[in-house]
C-alpha cells in the first residue's frame, strides 16, 4: 500500500475480503476492547493514521480470511493492528474500516464518513484547503434551511436540487459534487463528479475522486472539529449489514429525557443543546454569538494554552468568515510590567481597549491543566463598567467539564447576565461512553437567543446527539453526584500522597488540586496535574519516562489517553490516565506556547483520577520512580 497526494490505496479485493471476513470479526468476543462503540479515547502509544492503520488491518484481513480463526483469536489480531486515531471523534475503528469498506467498493481515492448528512458534501465548501468554486448537484432537496442555501449561494456556490439529468463536463475550474438520494453503488472515477456524497442512518458519506482536487486534510480538519466521525455504533451497524446481519439494537434516549435530568442538577437552565461531540457544541455556539452580537465583528476572547482544538476550530475555521475575531490570551504569568496577571486581568484589559465593539468571553473553570479558578467577580465588575459605558453586554460562555457539577447558573454574579454553559459531556456526564456535547442557559435574553441561533446552525450541520448517545448521558447524569465525590476524594488523596513522597526525598512539588473547600463549592473534579522536579533523562521531556514507566510497571492501573472523567463498567477494574498534554490535548498548540509551560524545561504531567481508584497502587509504583530518580 502507498500513498500520494494524500491518497489510500487499497488491494483491489479488499472489499471482498472484507465482506468474507466480517462475519467472523463481528462475532461474540471477536472484537478489541478499543472497538467497542462505547469506547472514546485510546491509547496514545497505538495509533499513528488512518492510513498506517489501514496497511497494518489489510495485512491482518488477509490472515483472518485465509486462516479459520476463533474469535479470541481475530480479536488479539485486530488488537495488534493499533488505531487509527487517539480520540473518537476524529475517527475509530469501525468507522475506518466502514470507510476502507466504501472506498474499495466504489474505487475512490478516499472515503470520509460523518455522523451528519450534511456535513460531508458542507464540508468541501467549508475546507479551508479549497481555492475553486463549488456546484452542488443534489438528486432530492437537501436538507437544510432556505436561509442556509441563500448564504451558500451569496458565498458563489451553486446548489442545482431534484438533479435528475446527467451531470456537465467536469472543469478544471470548479468543485463539482453529486449528493445522491440512496448510497452509491457505482465506480467514482466514471462519473463527472469530483465528489460523490450520501445518507447513511444517523450520519453520510463523503467519497473524494482525486485527493489532489479535494485535499483530505481540509476535509478531516472540518470533520474533528465541526462534527465527528460516523459513530461507532453506526459505524458497526453499517457492517452489519455488510455481513448480512442484522444491526445490533442500543438503548436510546431523547433530548428532553437529558435535560429532565439536567434540570434536576441544575433547576435554573431554562434551554439546553446536545450536541454529537463537545466541539460540535463549540462550533455551533461560538458561530452563535457571531449572529446575535453581530454585523460588526465579534473578538472573542479564551485561553491561549486551553484544549488545541477549540484554539484551532476558532482560529482556523470560525475567523475565516470575518465574524469572529480571535483574542488568545494567557491565563497566568505577568503583564509588561512585571506584575502577576490572570486571565481575567487580560480579559479586562483588552475589553478597555474595544471601544465598545461587541465581545465574548469563554473561560474554563477550572482551567485545564492548571486548575485555575477565575475571579468572577472581577470579570463582572469589568463587563457590568464596559455595559455602562458603552450599552453592549459581553456574554460569557464557561466549560465546566473538568468540574461538571460546578452551579454557574446559581452563582450570584450570573443573575441578569448572558451566561452560557458549554461543556463536553463525553467526559463525567457520559462516563467516557460518548462523544457528546451540551449547551444549556438560564433565562437572559441574550443567552436565549444565541442557543436559540445554534439550535438553527445546528439543524443545518446535522450536529446534535444521536439516541444512543443520550441514553449514555441520561444514565451517566443520574448517578453523578455521588460518583463525583468519590472521585473528588480519590484526587485529594493522591495529591495528598505525592506531596508526601516528594517531601521524604527532599523535593517540593508544583502541584495543581482542587481542595475539599472547593469540592464543597461544586468544583470537584478528578483531575490533578504537578510538575515533577528536574531530573536527567534520555527521553524528549522527563514526564515521558514518568509516563512510560508507569506503564511498564503499573499496567493493570494506568493508561496514557487523552481524556478524563472514564469509568470502565462492567465490572472491570478503571484506570488512572497519565498523560504529557502537550502530546495530546494541547497537541495543535504553538511550541511556543507548549515550552512556555514548562518549568525548569520540564513539561507539567496530567492526572485523571476514576471512582473506582486504586490510590495505594499507583503510589507504590510513583515511589518507584521516585526512588530511581531522586534517591540522593
Amino acid at each position: 500500500m502507498t500513498t500520494t497526494n494524500e491518497d489510500l490505496h487499497l488491494g483491489p479485493d479488499f472489499a471482498a475480503k472484507l465482506g468474507k471476513a466480517l462475519p467472523g470479526m463481528l462475532a461474540a468476543g471477536a472484537l478489541p476492547d478499543d472497538w467497542d462503540h462505547r469506547a472514546t479515547t485510546y491509547d496514545l502509544s497505538r495509533f499513528d493514521s488512518d492510513v498506517g492503520f489501514a496497511e497494518r488491518f489489510e495485512q491482518a484481513l488477509s490472515e483472518i480470511v485465509e486462516t479459520d480463526h476463533a474469535p479470541p483469536q481475530i480479536r488479539d489480531r485486530l488488537a495488534a493492528v493499533g488505531l487509527p486515531f487517539d480520540y473518537a471523534r476524529l475517527g475509530q475503528p469501525l468507522s475506518t474500516v466502514f470507510e476502507l469498506y466504501t472506498q474499495s467498493r466504489t474505487n475512490a481515492a478516499r472515503c470520509f464518513s460523518f455522523a451528519s448528512v450534511t456535513k460531508p458534501w458542507l464540508a468541501v465548501i467549508e475546507s479551508p484547503t479549497r481555492s475553486l468554486p463549488v456546484r452542488i448537484y443534489a438528486q432530492a432537496a437537501l436538507p437544510i434551511s432556505d436561509e442556509k442555501k441563500r448564504a451558500l449561494r451569496d458565498a458563489g456556490c451553486e446548489i442545482h436540487e431534484q438533479w435528475r439529468t446527467d451531470l456537465p463536463a467536469r472543469s478544471p475550474e470548479v468543485l463539482t459534487v453529486l449528493v445522491t438520494d440512496a448510497p452509491f453503488a457505482g465506480d467514482v472515477q466514471t462519473i463527472a463528479a469530483d465528489a460523490v456524497c450520501f445518507a447513511v442512518p444517523q450520519g453520510g458519506v463523503l467519497l473524494i475522486r482525486d485527493a489532489a482536487r479535494i485535499a483530505p486534510h481540509g476535509i478531516q480538519l472540518i470533520r474533528k472539529r465541526t462534527v465527528a466521525a460516523l459513530l461507532a455504533a453506526d459505524a458497526r451497524a453499517e457492517l452489519e449489514r455488510v455481513a448480512g446481519l442484522a444491526p445490533t439494537v442500543l438503548t436510546e434516549a431523547s433530548a428532553a429525557d437529558c435535560e429532565q435530568r439536567l434540570r434536576a442538577l441544575f433547576p435554573q437552565v431554562q434551554d439546553s443543546l446536545y450536541f454529537c461531540t463537545g466541539l460540535a457544541a463549540e462550533a455551533a455556539v461560538f458561530t452563535a454569538v457571531g449572529d446575535v452580537l453581530g454585523p460588526e465583528p465579534v473578538a472573542l476572547f479564551y485561553a491561549q494554552n486551553g484544549y488545541g482544538g477549540t484554539g484551532q476550530l476558532i482560529s482556523d475555521l470560525l475567523a475565516r468568515g470575518g465574524a469572529i475575531r480571535p483574542r488568545p490570551l494567557a491565563v497566568i504569568g505577568q503583564d509588561a510590567t512585571g506584575n502577576s496577571a490572570t486571565l481575567v486581568d487580560r480579559v479586562l484589559a483588552a475589553l478597555a481597549e474595544l471601544g465598545g465593539a461587541p465581545a465574548c468571553v469563554f473561560l474554563e473553570t477550572p482551567t485545564n491543566p492548571e486548575l485555575q479558578v477565575h475571579d468572577f467577580g472581577a470579570l463582572m465588575t469589568g463587563v457590568r463598567a464596559y455595559e455602562q459605558r458603552w450599552g453592549r453586554k459581553v456574554p460569557i460562555i464557561v466549560d465546566t467539564t473538568l468540574a461538571p457539577l460546578y452551579p454557574i447558573f446559581a452563582k450570584d454574579f450570573a443573575a441578569d447576565w448572558p451566561f452560557l454553559l458549554v461543556k463536553s459531556g463525553s467526559k463525567y456526564f457520559t462516563k467516557g461512553k460518548a462523544t457528546l456535547g451540551v449547551v444549556a442557559c438560564a433565562s437572559d435574553p441574550i443567552a436565549l437567543s444565541i442557543v436559540a441561533r445554534a439550535r438553527q446552525l445546528s439543524h443545518d450541520a446535522d450536529s446534535f446527539a444521536r439516541p444512543a448517545q443520550l441514553a449514555e448521558l441520561r444514565e451517566g447524569l443520574g448517578d453523578l453526584v455521588p460518583r463525583m465525590a468519590a472521585i473528588s476524594a480519590n484526587t485529594i488523596r493522591l495529591a495528598t500522597g505525592l506531596r508526601s513522597a516528594m517531601r521524604a526525598r527532599g523535593h517540593e512539588i508544583t502541584l495543581y488540586a482542587i481542595s475539599e473547600a472547593q469540592v464543597a463549592d461544586g468544583m470537584a473534579t478528578g483531575m490533578l496535574s504537578f510538575y515533577l522536579p528536574p531530573a536527567s533523562t534520555t527521553y524528549a521531556d522527563l514526564v515521558d519516562e514518568f509516563v512510560a514507566y508507569l506503564l511498564e510497571h503499573a499496567p493493570t492501573l494506568v493508561k496514557s489517553r487523552v481524556s478524563y472523567g472514564q469509568s470502565t463498567g462492567g465490572g472491570k477494574p478503571d484506570y488512572f490516565y497519565v498523560i504529557n498534554p502537550e502530546e495530546s490535548t494541547q497537541g495543535a498548540l504553538s511550541a511556543e506556547v507548549k515550552n512556555a509551560q514548562k518549568h525548569d524545561n520540564v513539561q507539567i504531567c496530567r492526572i485523571s483520577v476514576p471512582e473506582h481508584a486504586d490510590v495505594d497502587g499507583l503510589m507504590a509504583a510513583m515511589n518507584g520512580f521516585f526512588a530511581r530518580k531522586y534517591a540522593g
